[in-house]
């Protein structure tokens, strides 16, 4: 009936674009395309927020394959020529790093009164932070480069700590996350068996709280004590920490040198404060920018990993969707 048409041109279409009923569009067209496209524009927004350029990462390393038949010498020689051009490309990486650190810098300085987090995002605060510290390994790294040539990748795995980051062979990262996370492993194992000394050693005044720090087992089954995270521990500053508590986030956080472990000594107390307070600083910082530039989710797989390495958490063997779990369950 005419009356029942004149009712739905009211409801379901603006009466200024009100048309006869066959000039209709047809109703499966204007309203599922927003549904699927709106939810994933956020995301990259805020990705782009939160993870840095693909600059500050080591460039893909394309080592090419042995053929039937070639000499091995040769093969080497072809192999050394693909790391000699994976390397110019991370030191290139590390200078357009260091021009955009240097830009962020000035805009963060044009800000007079404000914290630089207040005025850079995420990912421009975290290429400052990473720039300065490939930059200063970039001249020995260079000098190396020139010395060794093709033959570099047969000692990076020894001097990792001089190499730049965008200039690390996979196998390097590896061995580097391998070693960490067996140092953190044996230290919070270490700590836990002295428990008793340590805190016999320096007790907590009385009516002070101690931060909630559970003694539970290793999700890896290593048995090493578990330190808790952002909930608890952050509500406390390290210079309020015993010996036993700054030992614990020292351990998890990989805060003192090696060089304690190979002697066998324990770190000073006051080397222990300052470096769980800086450590601690940073992370609740990160968090924060995390949060407020797009959250967890928007997070890169790179971004995932590191942020998992930085807050004490496994990451060899794990894939994306498990590191990003590890994040929401024990961060």
């Amino acid at each position: 009936p005419p009356s029942k048409a004149t009712k739905t041109s009211k409801t379901n279409v603006p009466a200024k674009h009100s048309a006869p009923k066959h000039t209709s569009p047809p109703k499966t067209a204007p309203v599922k395309r927003p549904s699927t496209t709106s939810p994933t524009i956020p995301i990259v927004r805020a990705g782009e927020h939160l993870n840095p350029p693909l600059s500050t990462y080591a460039p893909h390393l394309d080592v090419p394959a042995r053929k039937a038949g070639q000499n091995y010498f040769s093969y080497l020689y072809n192999c050394g020529k693909a790391y000699v051009t994976f390397y110019k490309t991370g030191i290139s990486n590390v200078r357009q790093t260091s021009k955009l650190a240097k830009q962020f810098r000035q805009k963060a300085a044009q800000a007079k009164g404000k914290d630089m987090t207040e005025v850079l995002t995420r990912a421009e605060w975290q290429v400052v932070l990473r720039s300065r510290k490939d930059i200063l390994r970039l001249p020995a790294f260079g000098v190396l480069l020139l010395l060794f040539g093709e033959w570099l990748p047969l000692i990076v795995l020894y001097i990792t700590p001089v190499i730049p980051e965008a200039c690390r062979i996979p196998s390097q990262v590896r061995k580097q996350l391998s070693k960490r996370e067996k140092t953190r492993h044996e230290r919070l194992r270490r700590v836990s068996n002295s428990a008793m000394t340590l805190m016999a050693r320096d007790r907590r005044p009385a009516g002070t709280t101690a931060p909630q720090i559970t003694q539970s087992a290793d999700p890896t089954g290593h048995g090493a004590p578990a330190l808790p995270m952002s909930e608890a521990i952050f509500h406390f500053k390290a210079e309020d920490m015993t010996l036993f508590e700054l030992l614990l986030a020292s351990a998890r956080y990989d805060c003192h040198a090696r060089a304690f472990d190979v002697l066998q000594l324990t770190p000073p107390k006051w080397w222990l404060k300052r470096n769980v307070a800086k450590t601690l600083e940073y992370l609740k910082q990160d968090d924060r920018l995390i949060e407020r530039d797009g959250g967890w989710m928007a997070l890169g797989k790179a971004e995932v990993e590191r942020a998992c390495v930085e807050r004490g958490i496994d990451v060899l063997g794990k894939k994306e969707a498990e590191m990003r779990r590890a994040l929401v369950v024990e961060w």
